[in-house]
C-alpha cells in the first residue's frame, strides 16, 4: 500500500469511528450517563484527529474559486466548529464522571441548554459535511472497488429505504422541536439499541439529502 493510500485509509478509518460514536453518545444521552461523557471525550479525540488530518483544507480556505457546494461544505464545518466547542465547554461544567476531578463550575442551567442545543446540531453538521464529501469518497474508493451497476442500484435502494426510516425516526426523536429550541431538556431512549438503529438512519437520512443536493448542483451547472 502506498503511502497516499495509507493516510487516505487512516482518514476513513477516524472518520467512520467518528460517525460510530457520535450515534452511540446521541443513543447514550441521559440513559448511560457514565458511558456518554467518555464517548463525548473519545469523539472530541477523534475531532482533533479529523482536524489534524485534514490541515491542508483549512490552509486552502482563502484560495480557489467560490462555489454553492464549496460554501456549503465551510458553512458545515464552521457549524461544527462552534458547535463541538459549544459541547466542549459545556460537558466540562456539566461531567459528573469523566471529568470528576475537576472542581465544580458554576452554571449547569446555562450549560446544559448549550450542551443541548449544540449536540442535535452538531449531528446535522456532522453528517451534512458527509453527504457533501461523499462523492470524494466514492470517487477514491472507485478506484480499487469494482462495484457493478447491479450492486449500485442495490446499495441505492438500501440507503432510500434506510433514510424513509430515518424520517419517521427523525420525527420521533423529536429532532425538529429540538433543532429549533423549543425543547429544554433531553429524553433519552431506554432503549439504547433501538435508539442506535434511530440514530443510525437519521444520519444516512442526512448525509443523503446533502449529497443528492451537491449532485443537484453539479449538475445544474
Amino acid at each position: 500500500m502506498s503511502k497516499t493510500r495509507g493516510r487516505f485509509v487512516a482518514r476513513i478509518v477516524v472518520d467512520a469511528l467518528m460517525g460510530i460514536v457520535l450515534v452511540l453518545v446521541m443513543a447514550t444521552a441521559l440513559v448511560e450517563e457514565a458511558p456518554h461523557e467518555y464517548l463525548g471525550l473519545a469523539l472530541l479525540v477523534l475531532v482533533v484527529a479529523h482536524v489534524v488530518s485534514n490541515r491542508r483544507w483549512f490552509a486552502a480556505l482563502g484560495r480557489g474559486r467560490w462555489t454553492v457546494v464549496r460554501a456549503l461544505q465551510v458553512a458545515s464545518v464552521l457549524g461544527l466548529v462552534v458547535c463541538i466547542a459549544g459541547q466542549g465547554t459545556s460537558a466540562v461544567v456539566l461531567s459528573k464522571h469523566a471529568l470528576a476531578f475537576l472542581p465544580a463550575i458554576p452554571g449547569s442551567a446555562l450549560a446544559r441548554s448549550v450542551h443541548l442545543a449544540c449536540s442535535y446540531w452538531t449531528f446535522v453538521f456532522a453528517f451534512a459535511h458527509t453527504g457533501l464529501q461523499g462523492k470524494i469518497i466514492f470517487r477514491h474508493f472507485g478506484k480499487t472497488i469494482s462495484v457493478n451497476r447491479a450492486l449500485t442500484w442495490a446499495l441505492r435502494i438500501v440507503v432510500a429505504a434506510v433514510s424513509v426510516f430515518g424520517a419517521v425516526s427523525f420525527a420521533q426523536l423529536g429532532l425538529p422541536a429540538y433543532l429549533t429550541g423549543q425543547v429544554q431538556f433531553a429524553a433519552g431512549d431506554p432503549n439504547v439499541p433501538l435508539a442506535c438503529i434511530r440514530w443510525t438512519s437519521v444520519a444516512v437520512l442526512v448525509a443523503s439529502v446533502f449529497h443528492c443536493l451537491r449532485s443537484a448542483l453539479e449538475s445544474s451547472r
